[in-house]
């Protein structure tokens, strides 16, 4: 019998949140969705989407994960894991307590009841062992189908929610981009950490494997150019099983591809092209009078035009002296792919680099 559980390996610029708000859109007005993602900002645009195309059903739902946790499981099923206490609240700040039993209620809550974030997740699966996981028969129950967008995101013990979700027989539908896998939900959790970030593709692998989940991959993109797609899948070996990228973006300008800048001469190239200026951290670029975005922080943008500071690490990359890590690729993956026509990187002294200077004045 077929998975109930499906994975979308998508791309950056497959549209694959609007994939989602299609298909509830596509839905029977009555459908019962729960759509769920990390971020806030994800789940604002969501909001806005589902509000634009299928504003008419009424049974959509749109939660941040952890707010998922809370509501479904947490709150409503507590007093199986603790019978005197009561959930009223949510403590965003505390440290890890790890000198805390894991059978003990201070572990996961203040004395005022507030849960940490930090072992939200943690408790959520204890709360599932203690009620015997009849949180899923009421939510089997409020929804016909959950999709899961940004799925790369979540670590740790949400991986195990996951996996009760996915072997729960409920619809699940998981959209995601393995390669942009630069936040996570708890970055600090020790659990599950060698499936952190790009590390679950493993992950997903292994149940793919033992018939759990089926995984298929969506290779077109819409937003960036040829040229940008394929640097951005030169950043990820063969070895790692995605399929090569298939640009949509047929759209010339008087500006396209990749193009080397040297330092004195980008405030003229940003002012030319206007691009969008990325950086690693708060930390690189300080004395550059320009105006940053961090790689990670453009995470989910799309613009007509990047200029990326690069890290030693990537100069060295871009120079053919060395390789990126992982961690490294998939930060570059997200800050080469916001663009549609241009990439273009600050960087003196490459004429090892197969990529072209940009002239002044061209």
């Amino acid at each position: 019998m077929a998975s109930a559980a499906e994975l979308t390996l998508a791309v950056a610029g497959s549209r694959k949140t609007q994939g989602i708000v299609d298909q509830c859109a596509n839905a029977p007005l009555d459908a019962r969705i729960l759509i769920l993602t990390y971020t806030t900002n994800n789940q604002n645009e969501l909001k806005a989407r589902i509000g634009t195309y299928a504003g008419d059903h009424y049974g959509i739902e749109i939660q941040g994960w952890f707010a998922f946790l809370i509501k479904h499981i947490v709150r409503p099923f507590l007093p199986f894991a603790f019978h005197d206490r009561k959930l009223r609240g949510f403590d965003f700040y505390t440290l890890p307590e790890q000198f805390q039993r894991v059978t003990s209620p201070t572990r996961y809550l203040s004395n005022d009841d507030k849960v940490f974030r930090i072992h939200l997740p943690q408790l959520a699966y204890y709360v599932h062992e203690k009620c015997d996981g009849c949180w899923l028969d009421r939510l089997s129950r409020i929804y016909d189908v959950i999709y899961i967008d940004e799925v790369q995101d979540l670590c740790g013990y949400d991986l195990e929610v996951l996996k009760i979700l996915i072997a729960s027989g409920i619809k699940i539908r998981m959209v995601g981009d393995i390669r942009q896998a630069v936040i996570a939900t708890n970055p600090q959790e020790a659990k599950n950490r060698k499936y952190m970030f790009t590390g679950i593709w493993t992950w997903f692998r292994e149940l793919e494997e033992s018939g759990q989940i089926s995984i298929t991959q969506n290779c077109e993109t819409w937003r960036c150019r040829p040229e940008i797609a394929s640097f951005a899948d030169a950043l990820f070996g063969p070895d790692w099983g995605f399929e090569a990228t298939v640009s949509k973006n047929t759209r010339t300008s008087e500006h396209d591809g990749l193009y080397l800048i040297k330092r004195n001469d980008a405030s003229e190239y940003i002012d030319q092209f206007c691009p969008l200026v990325l950086r690693h951290s708060a930390n690189s670029g300080r004395k550059l009078p320009y105006t940053f975005t961090n790689y990670k922080e453009s995470k989910g943008l799309s613009v007509r035009r990047t200029c990326i500071l690069p890290t030693k690490p990537i100069e060295e990359f871009l120079k053919g002296n060395g390789t990126l890590t992982v961690q490294q690729s998939a930060e570059l993956y997200v800050a080469v792919t916001r663009a549609e026509q241009s990439v273009a990187f600050i960087l003196d002294d490459c004429d090892t680099c197969a990529i072209p200077y940009w002239n002044p004045g061209s």
